[in-house]
């Protein structure tokens, strides 16, 4: 009886272990304010239109079909999906142009973001980096278990340049 009490010690400390690092799309907000999904309507009262607006070539885009009618919204670096009056996230490109930065568990997150200042929010991506010529690449899966998505960050020179929604097919 000792020993099986003994085994689900080891694994109970396996699994904790083995614990994923994960962003949790309801805790993130552009600008302190902006969250990820929202109507297209609340998203123009705070930065009114978009510059521009464009509707892919759906057979291009895996997971979309002839009945899929989204577009891609843009505005200052930030591209959003805008399906049916709803908005939803897909990638930040931070710029000295424009001041966008994305707040995470209290933690500011902008063009001015190094590689060691994301460390204490998520250790262990940052220990599993990928460099690829100077160019390094984070990946963090979503929080939300039914949620297939990842979260891509690409540094350039040792700093943030941009945050991707991704949903790998």
């Amino acid at each position: 009886m000792k020993l099986i009490y003994l085994i689900l010690l080891f694994i109970t400390f396996s699994i904790n272990a083995q614990q994923i690092e994960t962003i949790d799309w309801d805790e993130v907000r552009i600008n302190g304010i902006l969250e990820l999904t929202i109507s297209k309507r609340d998203f123009e009262t705070i930065y009114k239109k978009a510059d521009s607006i464009v509707t892919p070539d759906y057979t291009e885009i895996c997971g979309a079909d002839e009945d899929s009618n989204f577009q891609y919204y843009y505005y200052k670096g930030l591209q959003y999906e805008l399906d049916n009056g709803i908005m939803n996230f897909r990638k930040i490109t931070f710029s000295k142009k424009y001041s966008f930065f994305i707040l995470y568990k209290d933690k500011k997150i902008d063009l001015t973001t190094k590689i060691d200042d994301l460390n204490t929010l998520f250790p262990e991506a940052i220990k599993n980096a990928e460099n690829n010529n100077g160019i390094i690449y984070i990946t963090l899966k979503s929080a939300d278990v039914i949620d297939d998505s990842e979260w891509h960050f690409t540094f350039k020179n040792g700093y943030l340049q941009s945050i991707e929604c991704f949903f790998p097919c």
